[in-house]
Formats: C-alpha cells, sequence, structure tokens
C-alpha cells in the first residue's frame, strides 16, 4: 500500500457528453532532448525557438494593449511602442509564464513520461532572453518501467486455523480486561500480564543512549517503542520484584537517525519501582446485561464470531502477503532514495487508516505504528512496489475506480468504527486521505483481479503472534523527539 506523491495519478473521471471539446492548441516548434538520469528520473531539455517566442509576445502585447491604462490615452487606445515600453516587464513575464505552461503540457502529451511528482523546475532561474531561442531543463520523476508480470496460474499457501475453546477463552479474559480495575500487587513477583513502573536505560558499549524515567507498562512478551523492541521482555522480566534492576536486550530499527545504531543490539537497563495487576469484573447477570448480553454463552459466542472474523482477515493478509512476495520477486526495479524517504512520513497514518478499517483496537494499531516506524525506509519501499505492480496490472485488467467505490469505501469505515457516515467523509476530507483511500481501492480490485486466477493449497496456519506492548518513548533522544512531534501532529488532526 501506498499514496502521497506517488499517487498523484490516481484520480476518478466521470465523462460528461454535455461539456463541449475545447479547441485543439496550436502546437508549439520546440525541441525536446530526454534522457534517463537514473532511477525512474529523466532529464530533460526544451528549447523554444525565438519564432514561438516573439509569436507569444505579440499575442500577450495585444491582450496588454486592449487594457492598458496610459496617461493621455483612452483604454485601448494607447500606441504599441508606448504599451511596450512601459509594460515590457509584465509582458514578458506573462509570455515566459504562457510559454512554460504550453510547453509542459505539450511535452505531457506528446511523450507520456508518466510522471509521479511535479517536475523540478526552478522557473525563476529560467530567463526570457531578448534575441535567440529560450532553454531549460528539468528533471521528472516517472513511474518504474517493467512489464506486466504473469500472475494467473500462481500458486499460494491458505494457512487454515479452527478456534478452539482454549482460544476462546483466551479472548474472553482480554474481553474482560476492558471492564477491569488496575491494582496494587502486594505480594508475588511480575508475570506476563502485571503492570510495571520502571526506569529504562538504554546503552550501547556502556554508553548510555537514552533513559526514560518512570514509565508504566504492561509486561507483554514483547515490548515496543519507536525506534526498536525488546522481543524477549516478558521472559527476562518474569519473577521481578520492586527494587531489582535486569538486564535484557533491544533491537533498534532500520530506520534510526544514526547510521551507526541501525538494526543494532542494544542493553536495556530495567529498573522496577512498582508492580500492578489486572482484576477482572465479576462476570454476572448485572454486568452482562451493563454490556448489552443476556448470557456467559451468547458473550462467548461473540467472541467465537469475533475470533473467525479475525483469522479470516489473518488468513487473506497471509495469501495477499505471498502474491505480492511474488509478484515483487519476478518484477525488479529500482526506485529514487529520495522519493522513498518523502514518502515515509505518510507510511504510518495510511497503516494506521487500513488497521482501523479491518478492525483492531488502538493498542494493537500503536504496536505497528512503531514497528513501521522503527524500519520506516524499507517498509515504505515495499510499499510503494506494491502500488506500482499493483497500478500496472490495474492498467492492463482495465480495473478502475467508480465513484460508488468510494462511497461504498467510506460506508464501511463508518459501520466499523461505529460512526455515522458524514463523520468519517469529514476526516476523510479534513485529514487529505481521498487519495489514500483512492489508492487503497485501486491496490485491492487488481488483488481481487489477481485472486480470481491462482491455485491454493489449504496448509496448517502458524501459531497466533505474541502479545505485543507499546512505548511511545524511543532508545535514541532524535527518535523520541520525531515520535513526540509526530504525536502531536495526531492529537490535533
Amino acid at each position: 500500500m501506498s499514496t502521497g506523491e506517488a499517487n498523484d495519478q490516481t484520480s476518478v473521471s466521470v465523462d460528461d457528453p454535455e461539456v463541449a471539446a475545447e479547441p485543439e492548441k496550436r502546437k508549439l516548434e520546440i525541441d525536446v532532448q530526454i534522457a534517463d538520469a537514473g532511477a525512474c528520473k529523466k532529464h530533460v531539455t526544451i528549447t523554444i525557438p525565438r519564432a514561438e517566442i516573439e509569436r507569444q509576445f505579440d499575442e500577450s502585447l495585444g491582450n496588454f494593449q486592449k487594457e492598458a491604462q496610459v496617461p493621455g490615452f483612452r483604454p485601448g487606445r494607447a500606441p504599441k511602442t508606448l504599451v511596450v515600453k512601459r509594460f515590457r516587464k509584465q509582458v514578458s513575464d506573462q509570455v515566459k509564464s504562457t510559454l512554460l505552461m504550453e510547453t509542459l503540457e505539450q511535452v505531457d502529451r506528446d511523450y507520456q513520461l508518466n510522471p509521479i511528482t511535479q517536475p523540478r523546475l526552478d522557473v525563476a532561474a529560467i530567463a526570457l532572453p531578448d534575441e535567440g531561442p529560450m532553454s531549460f531543463d528539468m528533471e521528472v520523476e516517472v513511474r518504474p518501467e517493467f512489464t506486466v508480470p504473469e500472475f494467473k496460474g500462481m500458486k499460494v499457501q491458505r494457512p487454515i486455523r479452527t478456534v478452539t475453546d482454549k482460544d476462546v477463552d483466551v479472548q474472553f479474559d482480554r474481553f474482560l480486561e476492558r471492564y477491569a480495575q488496575i491494582v496494587p500487587k502486594l505480594e508475588g513477583a511480575a508475570e506476563v500480564g502485571d503492570y510495571l513502573t520502571a526506569d529504562l536505560t538504554f546503552l550501547k558499549d556502556d554508553e548510555v543512549l537514552n533513559v526514560v524515567k518512570e514509565i508504566q507498562f504492561r509486561l507483554q512478551p514483547e515490548l515496543r517503542f519507536q525506534d526498536g523492541r525488546i522481543p524477549e521482555i516478558g521472559k527476562a522480566l518474569k519473577g521481578a520484584k520492586p527494587g531489582e534492576t535486569r538486564e535484557v536486550d533491544a533491537q533498534l530499527g532500520t530506520s534510526v537517525v544514526n547510521p551507526d545504531l541501525r538494526g543494532k543490539t542494544v542493553k536495556v537497563k530495567v529498573e522496577i519501582h512498582d508492580l500492578k495487576q489486572v482484576r477482572l469484573p465479576e462476570v454476572n447477570q448485572d454486568f452482562l446485561t451493563s454490556i448489552g448480553f443476556d448470557s456467559v454463552d451468547e458473550l462467548r459466542d461473540a467472541v467465537r464470531d469475533a475470533l473467525n472474523r479475525r483469522i479470516a482477515n489473518q488468513q487473506r493478509a497471509a495469501v495477499r502477503r505471498q502474491v505480492l512476495d511474488k509478484l515483487i520477486e519476478s518484477t525488479p526495479f529500482d526506485l529514487p532514495t529520495d522519493l522513498v524517504g518523502r514518502q515515509e512520513k505518510g507510511t504510518i497514518s495510511r497503516l494506521a487508516m487500513e488497521l482501523r478499517q479491518e478492525g483492531f483496537t488502538n493498542d494493537e494499531i500503536r504496536a505497528r505504528q512503531a514497528e513501521i516506524r522503527a524500519n520506516a525506509h524499507e517498509m515504505t519501499l515495499r510499499s510503494l512496489k506494491e502500488f506500482f505492480i499493483l497500478a500496472k496490472i490495474a492498467e492492463a485488467e482495465d480495473v478502475k475506480i467508480e465513484e460508488e467505490d468510494l462511497e461504498l469505501e467510506i460506508e464501511a469505515m463508518a459501520e466499523k468504527s461505529n460512526e455515522s457516515v458524514r463523520r468519517v467523509r469529514a476526516r476523510v476530507e479534513k485529514e487529505g486521505l481521498a487519495d489514500a483511500l483512492a489508492t487503497q481501492i485501486l491496490e485491492r480490485k487488481a488483488l481481487d483481479r489477481i485472486l480470481e486466477s491462482i491455485e491454493y493449497e489449504d496448509v496448517a496456519a502458524d501459531e497466533p503472534d505474541v502479545e505485543v506492548e507499546t512505548l511511545d518513548e524511543a532508545a535514541t533522544p532524535e527518535a523520541e523527539a520525531e515520535a513526540d512531534a509526530t504525536g502531536d501532529e495526531s492529537a490535533e488532526a
């Protein structure tokens, strides 16, 4: 999935037979030279001959002469030589602006470069010469060039998993935790599921990278922070008591600001100050009625249905991942590093939108956001490759986005979030998510077309992912500052 600059070409158009076609513009006599300038980049040199400049100068001057306010003359009656003398700069600016606009439109029509961003053009640096032709250069980022990958008959594994009574028991307790109390743990030691208050000190070769004081978090098998994760924290802190200090390894992500730390393993000293535990509510008739259920069996059935939906979503995600892995492997192409870098900031918000649509909880979304933020470059690179491949397939298969698709998507989002359609539509417009939504629909429709022609092999699903706790803090102060800024922007939105 990908949006932002790479999605400027995604649009929904509706033909209107009532609108008359515009008269065809006169074609400029220009010289255009196009050369490769790296991955997905073209260097374009354009020369506009003097004859075209003079023609446009006469046309622009005529327009000025009709409306020129010159002392001693009625509007439109001033001599041409006087108008030239008085308004030469304004006329020249208009000539340059008009020629540039018409030239870029003509190049777009004639050469179909398929730009993914606006051309890099320093307009202020382009001079309209008094004599001779006008020339200028620009760099254009274009879509990668590759043939449509073969996908028909592709073989993928479809994970199959049946919900057991044990699964329902676990999910039943997780549901009850929404109504639980967090109380002091006066006896015993830390267990997975407890809440800890601790100081975290991140170290690399005994050098302190960052210190997080008095942070409370739930002890889960894995702890994620904004630029990495601690995969074994549950094991490391099990049995710990207030006053103890334990040490555990943390894995930094590949998008850490300091290049020397990217992907590195660092030490984390955890000094525990306090323990709390979860006290589940008593499941009696009053409680059941308060949450809209008549019996425990009815609540358990609802939990089982939710688990089945989650497993179905995970199955679709696993199949989708395999399909995209195969397409990416069979369709190698490079993307500009700066394009990937510009897209990274939008990756987190797009991910949150997709997960929210699939019904994930806020805690689950935060955990995935932390993972994306820590490895933003690689995940954004993959997201862009997925977009370009699926867009190519959509074009080849004549897959298009209709207005109805957008409206149905917004209605589905409203139903899953228990909000009104009007409210969701307003949020999409306010947060500028319309392009991301359109791209998401295009990718999904292209993927659905692919899934119609693949072959499945049913296999046993892997064990469910471990529970994850997520912190807004980071191992490095630079990432912590960036996470704070991102949080502020989200709060304002």
